[in-house]
């Protein structure tokens, strides 16, 4: 028994020597890289400590708020991408007048400013109103006060400049009416333009007794020819602006409105802010400009001034007596 104890104990020994020599493994590295693991898989991961006396302190609540991702500081404006801005005149002209009073101030901005300008000319007023309902919004506007003001408040329109000159309107009659009141034109003909026209809505206004007014013609293609209809014996008397009414010397005046801002342009708030400077700067110096000097003749004015929201409040209420907005 012992015997064959110590011969299995020899063949075992054998069988490892033959099993080494074949893997061409050193017997003493062999036994070192089975300790290494057998020692590595007792030893528990290693885990990453701090000694307290090392521990850094939470920073303040306000140390940890985030820096803003673009900087506070106004960036310079971008260059602007070329267009043509449209300008639009009331309709206070034919067509074919409105292009030779309108048409140099459009040259003026295009040769005093960087940016391009064209005129667009409405044919009368009841397309242009038309168009406003619909929500026409040109890049500007020259107008009358009171639809500038409507553009301010329902479309946030903002004015650049206006008329130095405040703008009135007067009712005219012929030298044969000598000191005639409001109340001698009942039932006779009036001569004006179409509502919305300012000159329209001021006359009305005279008149607050449904039964007791005139009979308002509003068949004039112009405010001289609304005065023209009053030489043509059609129309007893005529409301037009006080520029007409200085050149109509042998007329009779028999009333005259509040004054309010007259002639005024104004910018749509889809154009730039920096193009709006530009066409202020423009047209603020217009006047010094003999070149262009019948720009400003045209429009029958002496210079622009710039303009104030505050000039145009509550003036959009003229609209309120021959229309409801919608």
């Amino acid at each position: 028994m012992k015997f064959s104890m110590k011969l299995l104990t020899c063949l075992i020994g054998l069988f490892c020597a033959s099993w080494i020599f074949a893997q061409d493994i050193d017997p003493d590295t062999a036994i070192e890289s089975d300790e290494s693991e057998v020692i590595e898989a007792t030893v528990s991961p290693e885990i990453e400590t701090v000694s307290p006396e090392t521990e850094e302190e939470p920073a303040p609540a306000e140390l940890l708020e985030l820096e803003p991702a673009v900087d506070p500081e106004p960036a310079a404006d971008e260059p602007l991408e070329p267009r043509t801005y449209r300008i639009q005149a009331h309709p206070i002209f034919i067509p074919e007048q409105a292009e030779s009073v309108y048409r140099p101030l459009v040259d003026y901005l295009n040769a005093a400013t960087p940016h391009s300008f064209e005129l667009q000319i409405p044919r009368d007023f009841h397309r242009f109103w038309l168009d406003i309902r619909r929500g026409g919004q040109p890049d500007f506007v020259l107008e009358d006060a009171h639809l500038i003001s409507m553009r301010i408040n329902r479309y946030g329109y903002n004015p650049l400049v206006r008329a130095d000159e405040p703008g009135t309107f007067s009712l005219l009659t012929s030298g044969m009416n000598i000191d005639a009141e409001l109340s001698d034109f009942i039932g006779r003909p009036v001569s004006s333009m179409p509502a919305p026209s300012l000159g329209y809505l001021i006359l009305a206004s005279w008149y607050d007794n449904p039964m007791q007014q005139p009979i308002i013609q509003s068949n004039a293609s112009s405010w001289l020819d609304a005065v023209e209809i009053v030489f043509s014996m059609e129309a007893e008397a005529a409301i037009v602006p006080h520029n007409l009414v200085a050149r109509y010397v042998n007329m009779e005046v028999v009333r005259t409105s509040d004054p309010f801002p007259h002639s005024g342009i104004a910018a749509s708030p889809e154009v730039p802010v920096s193009v709006q400077r530009d066409v202020v700067a423009a047209l603020t110096v217009l006047h010094e400009d003999g070149e262009h000097f019948g720009a400003l003749h045209e429009l029958d004015i002496e210079q622009f001034v710039p303009a104030t929201v505050e000039e145009f409040e509550g003036l959009d209420r003229w609209l309120d007596q021959v229309f409801t907005f919608f």
